[in-house]
């Protein structure tokens, strides 16, 4: 199997913590432009898992889902209902409430970065995911159900782009109001599976910054 990947992605970071926290490794491939990448899938977006038999599945959770079942390692994906229903709460909300204002927030900031106003309306949103977020989360260093499940893999690439890219135009530190969450951050990100795709996403980062400061 090969994994359609862009190392910035939070979505496709969420796969490649769980391949981490299993032990295991896909080829990663960087997607075609965007006309020929949706002959490869209808969607256009990473990730996307193409497997043995050709065929190509879409979204990182459903990917995630399909891995867990497959591969060898820990299981991440509970198996008791209520640890399953709390792991599977905590990704939802991060998947609804913090990935949807965020996307908004940096397309803002990719196509027109001088509307500093525009942008800011957008930080409400991103708050409240963060208030339903800081409500739920674990407080022993895990999302859900009191070890490293799948919304481990769901969280951190997120809160990396909340917690990080956002000050120059949020008025404050927006995870520092949420300690609950906070304090997730910091503990989630002692594990060496999140760790290490967390660097990967840095260095990535690092590099686009890199590129637009030579373009100007």
């Amino acid at each position: 199997m090969k994994l359609y990947n862009i190392p910035a992605s939070p979505f496709a970071a969420r796969v490649r913590i769980l391949l981490r926290a299993k032990g295991q490794t896909l080829d990663m491939l960087t997607p075609p432009a965007p006309a020929e990448f949706r002959q490869i899938t209808p969607l256009g977006k990473v990730p996307a898992l193409v497997r043995d038999d050709g065929s190509v599945l879409p979204e990182s959770e459903v990917i995630c889902h399909y891995l867990d079942d497959i591969l060898a390692g820990p299981k991440l994906y509970p198996v008791d209902t209520d640890a399953r229903a709390a792991s599977e709460l905590v990704t939802r909300l991060a998947d609804l409430y913090l990935a949807v204002p965020l996307s908004d927030f940096f397309t803002q900031l990719f196509t027109a970065p001088d509307d500093r106003a525009a942008m800011q309306a957008i930080i409400p949103d991103i708050a409240r995911g963060l208030k339903y977020l800081d409500l739920l989360v674990g407080d022993d260093g895990f999302a859900a159900a009191g070890r490293f499940t799948h919304a481990d893999c769901a969280l951190p690439p997120m809160l990396f782009y909340a917690a990080g890219m956002l000050s120059a135009v949020a008025d404050d530190d927006l995870l520092a109001k949420r300690p609950r969450l906070s304090a997730y951050w910091q503990a989630i990100q002692q594990q060496p599976a999140v760790s290490a795709v967390l660097d990967e996403m840095r260095q990535a980062v690092k590099k686009y910054q890199s590129k637009l400061q030579a373009a100007q």
